[in-house]
Formats: structure tokens, sequence, C-alpha cells
């Protein structure tokens, strides 16, 4: 091919069609020595529809293009019919064997004959006995198996190793079979939150026994001003939508919520397993222990430790450090509860505490008209331990009871929708 031939094709396309400017646009970089560089580099979407461009630009199905190619029995035979002898002669000849027993590899133009998938007589072929699986009933398939988190009792998909709702580990968690057992019990400290799932015991030979002292209950009004007196006639009273002390339209309360005691002259409280659960007002500060509930202005909070160390410099098993958001330094995190115990949020509280409120702190919930510009503050004490003090709010922090509660005159309680004062004699 001589050099003008060459030029001539090189000036045009695949499609014969001469090229843009009818000459060549590629130059010869100076320094390369024998590298083309393109002159022209298109973009990424050019590129593709110039692609996609060689693929409409071919021949279709059904085109005469296609049906002119020919098909593959005229280019083994020139283009000419099969004979009809030929191929019975084929048929009728035996095959013969190569080295390993089988037909010879090109034989009778690649033809497969019965003799060379048929087993010889004295060959048997191997027996295998396949049996089912039959996975037990009382367990799901594995993709249907998710991890319960021990924090916020969220779901988790198989396989993840901390929550996606509050980051929690789930190393070591039961899955979904659990999780109905999982959702009453704490996530740390062995501490065990009192909800409804359990009945309340039933009351004693006290509740009919009369309280000689002089203890009563005093109702709070919306407007805080005090309202009616509800003198404790016995030993023992159960509160509640269905209890001694009834309160049915408070939708908020369960039908047994809480038990009032008096031993000695001295009153205590204790939650009877209710679904919203009993709140003490903070009077002095109070130290937190990993599950403790805190209720100030509308929110619900829950005073949590994380379940790993966090350190700049964690890494996983093979070596590798994981890059994620600095550490915040602490190792207390608080998380806001939602209707029907959902974690909404979570918040990292840092080494040195934080302050809590409306407006000003450094965890604030802006929208919440009932807490305070600066509500309340979290703090580490000496001992290691985190407190809790209110900052002279308007409605009070409160903080969720556990246990049988000595109460003092003057002590709030709050339970559904009901706020009572304690006052002595």
């Amino acid at each position: 091919m001589s050099d003008e031939t060459a030029s001539n094709e090189n000036a045009t396309d695949n499609g014969g069609k001469p090229k843009s400017g009818g000459q060549d646009q590629r130059f010869r970089a100076p320094s390369s020595g024998g590298v083309d560089v393109p002159g022209y580099a298109p973009e990424e979407d050019e590129a593709v529809n110039q692609v996609a461009k060689r693929f409409r630009s071919g021949p279709r199905i059904g085109s005469s293009a296609i049906q002119q190619q020919e098909t593959l029995d005229q280019k083994g035979s020139g283009g000419g019919d099969v004979d009809e002898n030929s191929l019975l002669d084929a048929l009728d000849s035996k095959p013969s064997e190569n080295s390993t027993g089988g037909p010879a590899v090109g034989q009778m133009g690649g033809a497969i004959t019965e003799a060379s998938v048929t087993p010889a007589a004295d060959e048997e072929l191997p027996q295998v006995e396949v049996q089912p699986v039959d996975e037990p009933a009382d367990e799901a398939p594995q993709a249907d198996r998710a991890s319960v988190c021990p924090s916020c009792q969220a779901e988790n998909p198989q396989g993840m190793k901390f929550c996606v709702q509050c980051g929690g580990s789930l190393k070591g968690q039961q899955n979904a079979r659990g999780a109905s057992r999982l959702k009453g019990e704490a996530a740390s400290g062995g501490r065990e939150p009192k909800t409804d799932n359990r009945k309340p015991p039933p009351p004693s030979e006290l509740a009919e026994q009369e309280n000689p002292w002089d203890i009563q209950m005093i109702s709070i009004n919306e407007d805080g001003s005090d309202g009616k007196s509800i003198p404790l006639e016995f030993l023992e009273t159960t509160v509640g939508r269905e209890g001694d002390r009834r309160f049915p339209t408070d939708a908020f309360l369960s039908p047994k919520h809480a038990r009032l005691h008096i031993e000695d002259g001295q009153l205590f409280i204790e939650d009877l397993y209710s679904l919203n659960g009993t709140f003490i007002k903070l009077q002095d500060e109070k130290r937190l222990t990993p599950g403790d509930t805190i209720l100030m202005g509308r929110q619900v909070l829950r005073f949590e430790r994380f379940e790993q160390t966090i350190t700049p410099k964690t890494t996983s098993s093979d070596g590798t450090r994981y890059m994620g958001s600095p550490a915040p330094g602490g190792n207390y995190k608080i998380l806001q509860v939602g209707i029907g115990d959902v974690i909404q949020n979570v918040y990292c509280l840092p080494e040195p505490g934080a302050v809590l409120g409306r407006e000003k702190g450094d965890i604030v919930f802006p929208h919440d008209k009932f807490m305070s510009g600066r509500h309340a503050q979290i703090y580490p004490g000496d001992d290691g331990h985190c407190y809790l003090v209110d900052l002279n709010s308007s409605n009070g922090t409160w903080t969720k009871i556990w246990e049988k509660t000595k109460l003092d005159s003057g002590d709030y309680i709050f339970m559904g929708q009901q706020l009572f004062r304690v006052q002595y004699d």
C-alpha cells in the first residue's frame, strides 16, 4: 500500500465518510519520538455517545445487510448445498477412538454420535444420594433475622456490628426472635425498667388498715396553684385509672400506676410497672446511673454509657484505623426517647459535661416551650460519676424512680398528667 493510499484511508472514518476538515486530527508530540497524542480528548458523556452511535449505526436485525450475509453452511461449502450421500456415509461410519477411549477430535466434522455419550456396559455411573436440608420450623431464615440493640431496642439488619439508630455495639446480641424478651430490659447496669408487661403485685392487708398519721397529697393545677387535697386514709393506697385513687380520664396513667406506702409515719412510693413511669422532682443534685430516665420540659431523655471505648486511634482486627467524626472525649451519651420508646436523637456527652436547655447550652431543644433557656446541667464529679442538677428552671427537672422511694414533705410527684405535692402535718 502506498503512502498516498494510506493517507486517504486515514482521512475517512469507519463508515467511509471523510473526517471533518478532511485531515487527521492527531499531531505528533515533538519530544515523544513515536507517540501520537490526541489533539482533542472528548468528555465522558461525548465518549459514551460516540460508542452508542457505533451500535446505532450498525445493521439492524432483519435489514438487507444482514440478510445478504453468508450463512455458516454457505461459508463451509463454498455457498452450495450439503451432499446427502456424504452425510449418510458419515452417520453409518464407525468413529475411531483416540488414546483416551473417546471419539477422536475432528472426526465426522465434529458430529456427536450415540456411542460418544453412552457409557460402556461394564461401567456404572456413580449413585449420589441427595438429602434435602430441612430448616427447623422454630427458626427463621438467616436473611430474616435481625439483631436487637440492647440500648434502644431497635432492630438492625443481619451482620451489622453497630446499631443504625443509636450507634451502640451489637456484638453477641440476640436476633429478632428475642426482641420481645429484650424489649423490657435496660441497656446497662443490669437495671430492668418497669413496664406494663408485668402484672402489678396485689395490695396487702395494709390497704385496709387506717393511717394514724396526717399525711396528704395536694393536687397541683395547670397554673401552678394548689388544687384538691387528697388525704391518705390507709397505710397503702394505689393510684391509677382503676386504683384506690382513680383518675379515669387520664389516658397516660396505667390502670394501677403507683402505690403509696406509709411506714412509721414516713411516706414511700413504688411504681407498679407502669408504662410511662413515675417521676420525682429533683430537689438537689442526683448521681446518675446508666439507664436513668430524665424528664425536663417535654423531653424524655435517657442517660447511657457508650458500649465501646472511644479513642482517636481505635483500630479493627487487621490493624486498620477507623475513619469518623472526632471523638467527643466522654464515655456517656444522652438519648432522646420518643413516643413508643423510639430513640429520636443521640447526643454525645462531652467529658466536662453539658448544659441542657431551650436557648443556651451544649444540648438545646429550641422548640420545647416548656423548657427553660438554661434548664439543667450534667457534670462529672470527683468520684468519676456524673451528676444531674437543676438550674432553677421554671418547670423543674424530674427523674424516674426504679424502686421503692422515700418521700419527704414538699416533694413533688408526676405520673401520667397528674402532679402532686406531698404534705406532712
